[in-house]
């Protein structure tokens, strides 16, 4: 008997990528120009006070951590085009990588699920997986698609046994 394979693709989504490189990027520049033209204290909450070298070098801080989220952006971008992963599903398991961005391939046999749940965070949809071994994300935002997802859940939820 042959086994019959579902695969879909299971990398970071290019115009999520792109969007985070040119919101922080925007940002950063915003707080670079900001950092180089400071001439000021800044007092946050009336609770902590700095001089006008301390607010520099705060804002510095923020400019580097806005670079920061808008080269993991650039990252993220690579990684949507260049990645050929892919979530499998067959009657006996899953496959797919550890996390959307991870090389490290995962299989989970249906027979070895002990718990399955569903949580969701502002839009993005993660069915955890519990088995034998540990824990085992899907995160929706890595598949194509909601329907994918759906899909791809009501796969896993139809053959696992708890």
């Amino acid at each position: 008997m042959d086994v019959i394979e579902k695969r879909y693709p299971y990398k970071p989504r290019l115009f999520s990528s792109i969007f985070v490189v040119l919101f922080f990027g925007v940002f950063a520049g915003f707080m670079g120009y900001f950092s180089y033209q400071n001439d000021s204290g800044l007092v946050l909450n009336g609770i902590v006070e700095m001089s006008t070298t301390g607010a520099t070098v705060f804002y510095w801080l923020i400019t580097v951590l806005f670079v920061a989220f808008s080269a993991l952006g650039v990252l993220l971008a690579i990684k949507s085009v260049q990645s050929k992963a892919e979530l499998v599903l067959t009657d006996e398991y899953v496959r797919a990588p550890k996390s959307g961005i991870s090389k490290k391939i995962i299989t989970v046999p249906f027979n070895d699920v002990e718990k399955v749940s569903v949580q969701a965070v502002k839009g993005t949809v993660f069915l955890n997986i519990f088995h034998r071994k540990g824990k085992f994300t899907i995160v929706s935002s890595v598949l194509p698609n909601m329907a994918d997802f759906d899909e791809v859940k009501k796969h896993i939820m139809d053959r696992v046994r708890c």
